[in-house]
């Protein structure tokens, strides 16, 4: 039964995505500890650092760490923009992916109906797996999104070193993403 342990994976997923978008907070990076890289809430983000204070950043690019403002060059902002509307387009895929997992539970629910009740348990699965491919496929747009934000980071840190403390999206997260993702594939 590979294919309804990949719609379960799936599924949760992009539900806790889902969720995640409704309440109006989008949460970015989540160690065992739970530590939280990024917050974007009420349309301003921002970064986390242990032991440091939080650093803000807006849509035009401002930047405000412990509540002082940041003064920025006009390069710097526009880096400072792009990783704001980096953080929103993860946002909007992982609102996609929830959306998509939502209606791939309801589809998985009447596929398992239909087949049990035709007695045909063996077209379930390729049911399920053909709308868990589209939904992996969203899932890949979030981590393919958090690895560009790594590099908006590090693009940040050399201009605005001040930023330093808040670049804290590791290699390793971009590559746990991905291998998750092709995990849920196999």
């Amino acid at each position: 039964m590979k294919p309804l342990r990949t719609l379960t994976c799936t599924a949760a997923i992009a539900l806790v995505a889902l969720l995640a978008g409704c309440d109006g907070e989008t949460i970015i990076g989540s160690d065992s500890s739970g530590f939280r890289h990024l917050t974007l809430r009420n349309g301003v983000l921002t970064a986390h650092s242990q032991g440091n204070p939080d650093a803000v950043i807006d849509a035009a690019g401002d930047l405000r760490i412990d509540n002082k403002p940041i003064a920025v060059t006009p390069a710097q902002r526009e880096l400072l923009k792009k990783y704001y509307a980096d953080v929103v387009a993860i946002r909007e895929a992982g609102i996609e992916t929830g959306k998509a997992g939502a209606a791939m539970a309801g589809r998985a629910i009447g596929a398992v109906a239909s087949g049990l009740a035709h007695g045909d348990p063996d077209s379930i699965g390729p049911k399920i797996d053909a709308r868990a491919k589209d939904i992996e496929a969203k899932a890949m747009v979030i981590c393919n999104g958090i690895a560009a934000l790594r590099t908006d980071q590090d693009t940040i840190v050399s201009a605005l070193p001040a930023f330093k403390p808040y670049a804290n999206i590791e290699a390793q997260e971009v590559d746990d993403c991905r291998s998750h993702d092709h995990d849920r594939v196999h």
